[in-house]
């Protein structure tokens, strides 16, 4: 079967974007399906360097998914966004060859209803994984709007997200059409034995606002003088760090799993409001490696590491409160530590990349 994959999002190495779509060809082409991946037309030399060695890749999309509102225009740019966001990847999706099934690991309202206006005689399957409101204000709205344009042109999709969560948020603005809870795509590291003590921390992902990147510069130190290592991973290349003994940084790396599993405590200082209902690659990488976490309180991923008592939370986005759960992380390290090993041993009987692309596979084709 011949699929293509469509990934608007894919510009650079950083972010989940490029990894997700590895792992989805590797699963595919496994299954011994014929896939082409489509990206941006600005996709980085490096990120196309990485996505070419595993699948034929064609840069076609031209929009920019990361824009924001008050960028475009101070009134009208959300709609601007949504409406001709929407016609120019309804254009640039002429340019698909000839398949089986559409996959998108990263769909929007805007996709959907470029789909919609599309409508074509393919399957579509689509993951969800950002909560509707991200980006555009009014994005319920929206979501509302492109669900009922889907239905009217009747596509068959098969439409999930990796979160109970935000499967029902979604579930209330979709109507008659479906939506799944899929599988979650990451496979961790191989976990043999449980954490013993506290020594190394991680601060793992794009290192951008929202994930705490202004903590950082006063957060490592502290932690380096009380003698922890301290591992600062930035995909994205967004900030600077100093040199300094004890800090390891990390740019981009195939294999993110496994420096997670390096860790004993992975941390991230994540902006609560912006992380509501929103699902995180980082969050599951360590549960899938058995890698206790602190997260922000009063969030989706912040109920998944109480429920299964495999780290902490913080309740205010600062330094000061985040290195008080570090150090309750270090007084709790054991319990912690064997809640978080037991995680990783059941995670493969339900999540994976590989349940993911059966899931994707399911119902569309």
């Amino acid at each position: 079967m011949r699929v293509s994959l469509l990934d608007p999002w894919l510009y650079d190495v950083g972010g989940h974007f490029l990894d997700w779509d590895l792992r989805i060809v590797d699963e595919l082409k496994a299954l011994g399906h014929e896939v082409r991946l489509y990206s941006h037309t600005s996709i980085s030399t490096n990120a196309q360097r990485h996505a070419s060695a595993r699948a034929e890749v064609f840069p076609i999309f031209r929009g920019d998914c990361f824009a924001h509102p008050g960028q475009i225009d101070p009134v009208a740019g959300e709609i601007i966004l949504f409406l001709d966001g929407a016609a120019t990847l309804a254009d640039d999706l002429a340019r698909v060859g000839q398949s089986h099934i559409w996959i998108w690991p990263s769909l929007t309202a805007s996709h959907l209803y470029a789909c919609a206006n599309v409508a074509p005689n393919v399957g579509i399957s689509a993951c969800i994984h950002e909560e509707p409101t991200h980006i555009l204000p009014n994005g319920r709205m929206w979501w509302r709007y492109a669900f009922i344009r889907a239905a009217r042109a009747d596509l068959r999709l098969n439409l999930g997200t990796p979160s109970k969560r935000l499967s029902e948020e979604y579930s209330g603005l979709s109507g008659q059409i479906r939506i799944n809870r899929f599988p979650v795509p990451h496979n961790g590291a191989p976990c043999e034995t449980m954490k013993t003590a506290l020594r190394r921390i991680g601060f793992f992902g794009a290192q951008r606002f929202e994930k705490g990147a202004e903590v950082l510069p006063t957060l490592i130190p502290r932690l380096l003088r009380d003698g922890y290592e301290v591992v600062l991973h930035d995909s994205g290349s967004m900030v600077r760090a100093e040199a300094m003994p004890g800090l390891t940084v990390l740019g981009y790396i195939p294999a993110l799993a496994d420096e997670i599993a390096k860790c004993d405590l992975v941390v991230m200082p994540y902006d609560a409001k912006r992380y509501r209902i929103r699902a995180s690659g980082i969050l599951w990488e360590c549960i899938a490696s058995g890698v206790p976490a602190i997260v922000p309180d009063e969030t989706d991923i912040g109920g998944q590491v109480r429920r299964a008592g495999a780290g902490t939370t913080f309740r205010s986005f600062s330094a000061v409160e985040i290195y008080r759960s570090i150090v309750e992380a270090r007084r709790n390290f054991g319990e912690f530590a064997s809640a978080a090993f037991e995680q990783s041993r059941r995670w493969p009987e339900a999540e994976g990349s590989c349940r993911f692309v059966a899931a994707m596979l399911g119902e569309a084709n």
